[in-house]
């Protein structure tokens, strides 16, 4: 569908071209259409717009019209180009992520049946884990029977041994009661023992009294003799008592006999009653001992209890669990089942998408080739330069810097894109180094650690944007060691140290910012230039050629001239604070963010009223110009100035073409005259 709408386009630009030229080729004021009616014709679209007189006629009618011809083959030129790099990119991918793919499939196919074997014996596994799960859970369950066992046979010895402790207790008490009482009888028995003594004494004394009595029964026996027959009475009772003295001394000795019995049994009595409180008092610690390893038993018998408890609540717990990995391991085995049957299926699958893969591989070989026809077409129109069809020994490196905060950047990366596609089959490294600064990384910490690295791997040639006076040290530095240089977009301030500058003239660009604003003015004409950062060459050309263009204008009255970051957020900061206290004509934007003062004026209810003139033109402005928020874009060729400036440094590197000083990109406008016209892509 591309291919066909591109040939209509080249049919009506030669139809088109053809009748001009014919029509007018011998008319001198219509020498302009004519050149180039004549350059179209030949395929060249990189030139400026033909001018427009203020009073159109029919040739400023027919000029239109092939500005606007002009400009949309340019635009469908540089979009085919465009997608030709994004369609060339995603067939590389598309090509590498089939072969990645086909690899894939084949990998998969070849594990397929290795998959299939290790599931089987998984299944293995998991079935035999199965029955030792089932086998663990039924000992189990024979563990906690066997431990409620014994703890019932704990409980019943605890109530044993707390009723034999209690005995023992009794016991001991009894023991005590004892000792006691055999204690009271031993002081009996010895007080018995000094009583007997004392008896002892008394015998002693009667005896002593009997022997007095048997002595003075003697010598009254012997006055009795000396008497005679007066003393016979003394006589009888001297022999009364000598009798009575040994009959007393019999029984003395007698009782003697038996207190020394009674004193020897009561000796045996003590010695026996003190063995009995010795054994008692012994049995007695050895009844603590015995009391005290119950009271032992009994706590242990406790713990024992308490612990079987815990462990009983523990094997418990384990019993459920290996009951809940049986069924765990149920779920595994079917699980692994259905794998099993799933792998045969995605082995079945994989051999299939291999195939599609194949065919997929084919169509994109057929993309490619209908790719290559596509860039042969594209040949046939000079929107740029082409590379010289020369491929060196030596590979050659070439950097581009570029910054990268709006769409003109954008459009700069693309046409840098499309000149490294070009550049695919030639022995050549291209880079494209995109700078966006943020917090965290400066612009001049990007421009060291790119700078320096691109330095060190020996780049053949830089290519960067004149008004990055940050990078003119490490640029010097890239030269003494024999790199060549280039700028684009603005010059360097430093001429000397580059060999070319592809760039649209700055003053120029605000002459025709100038003249856009004219059309625009009313009344007093009352204009306000936002000016961009004043480091920036551009910037302070194009607010020189504008001011030069306005000297010349009489209802022109610059009221006002506002310095702004070149950033979107400022930018649109800056004219929303304007429009809260005017109401301008026109305001002139020197940097590239109109977006934000587009979106300003809208925000601050002033479309229709003040308009908008400023510089690269994307397809997210086009809504603005035909409401009247725009009033005129002027566009320098953003994806010439990315794609020129690396073919040509390769043309140089490679085959030896000399480079001029300056080399100029085309100027176009694009306001609400032409943008119906325009292709919307």
């Amino acid at each position: 569908m591309g291919t066909v709408f591109l040939v209509l386009a080249i049919i009506e630009a030669l139809v088109i071209a053809g009748f001009v030229y014919l029509m007018l080729r011998n008319s001198k004021s219509e020498k302009a259409v004519l050149d180039s009616s004549q350059k179209i014709l030949k395929g060249k679209l990189n030139i400026n717009d033909i001018p427009i007189s203020e009073i159109p006629t029919n040739m400023d009618v027919i000029a239109g019209g092939l500005n606007s011809i002009k400009t949309n083959m340019m635009a469908f030129v540089e979009n085919t180009k465009k997608n030709v790099v994004i369609l060339s990119d995603a067939i590389e991918a598309l090509t590498g992520s089939i072969k990645n793919n086909q690899q894939g499939n084949e990998l998969i196919a070849n594990h397929a049946i290795e998959v299939d074997d290790k599931t089987m014996r998984q299944l293995d596994l998991v079935h035999r884990n199965l029955e030792t799960i089932e086998s663990n859970s039924a000992k189990m369950q024979e563990m906690v029977t066997q431990i409620d066992i014994i703890t019932d046979m704990l409980r019943e010895m605890a109530d044993v041994s707390d009723k034999g402790l209690t005995y023992l207790e009794g016991y001991e008490e009894d023991m005590d009661v004892v000792s006691r009482d055999l204690n009271a009888i031993n002081d009996t028995l010895i007080k018995f023992n000094d009583e007997i003594k004392q008896v002892y004494e008394v015998g002693d004394f009667i005896v002593g009294i009997s022997n007095q009595l048997k002595l003075l029964s003697f010598n009254a026996s012997i006055e009795a003799a000396r008497a005679g027959q007066a003393g016979r009475g003394f006589a009888v009772v001297a022999d009364e008592m000598t009798s009575m003295s040994e009959q007393t001394k019999e029984g003395m000795e007698r009782i003697n006999s038996i207190l020394e019995n009674i004193m020897e049994s009561s000796s045996k009595v003590t010695d026996s009653i003190n063995l009995c409180t010795d054994t008692y008092n012994n049995s007695k610690d050895a009844f603590s001992d015995v009391n005290s390893s119950f009271r032992t038993i009994n706590a242990n018998a406790g713990d024992i209890r308490s612990r079987i408890t815990s462990m009983t609540e523990i094997v418990r717990m384990m019993a459920e669990s290996s009951e809940e990995s049986r069924h765990m391991a149920d779920e595994m085995y079917n699980e692994a089942q259905t794998i099993n049957e799933r792998t045969g299926d995605m082995s079945a699958i994989s051999q299939e998408v291999a195939a599609e893969s194949i065919h997929i591989s084919e169509n994109t070989q057929a993309l490619k080739g209908m790719l290559v026809g596509f860039q042969r077409l594209l040949k046939r129109f000079d929107t740029g330069v082409s590379p010289v069809n020369v491929k060196t020994v030596k590979k050659i490196k070439i950097a581009m810097f570029s910054m990268y905060d709006n769409e003109f950047w954008y459009g700069v990366k693309r046409g840098a894109g499309y000149a490294i596609t070009e550049l695919s089959d030639m022995n050549a490294d291209i880079e494209f180094i995109p700078l966006l600064p943020t917090e965290n990384e400066t612009l001049e910490q990007l421009l060291n650690k790119h700078f320096n690295r691109i330095i060190e791997d020996k780049v053949d040639a830089i290519i960067y944007p004149g008004f990055l006076s940050d990078a003119e040290k490490y640029i010097a530095k890239a030269k003494a060691n024999g790199c060549s240089i280039m700028t684009f977009n603005c010059d360097s301030d430093n001429k000397l140290i580059r060999l070319a500058c592809l760039r649209s003239d700055s003053v120029t660009q605000g002459e025709v910012a100038a003249k856009a604003s004219e059309k625009l003015l009313t009344g007093n004409g009352e204009i306000v230039i936002l000016i961009g950062s004043l480091s920036v060459n551009g910037n302070v050309d194009r607010n020189k050629g504008f001011r030069k263009g306005m000297a010349s204008i009489k209802n022109a009255n610059i009221v006002d001239e506002i310095q702004v970051k070149d950033e979107g957020e400022d930018v649109y900061k800056k004219t929303i604070d304007v429009l809260k206290t005017r109401t301008p004509d026109v305001i002139f934007l020197t940097n590239g963010f109109p977006m934000d003062v587009a979106r300003a004026i809208s925000d601050s209810g002033k479309v229709g009223k003040t308009k908008l003139v400023g510089y690269d033109l994307n397809p997210q402005l086009f809504p603005y110009i035909k409401n009247g928020t725009i009033g005129a874009i002027i566009s320098q060729d953003s994806f010439g100035q990315g794609h020129d400036p690396i073919v040509l440094m390769y043309n140089h590197l490679a085959a030896g073409e000399e480079l001029p000083e300056y080399i100029e990109c085309s100027l176009s406008i694009a306001d609400e005259s032409n943008i119906g016209d325009l292709i919307e892509t």
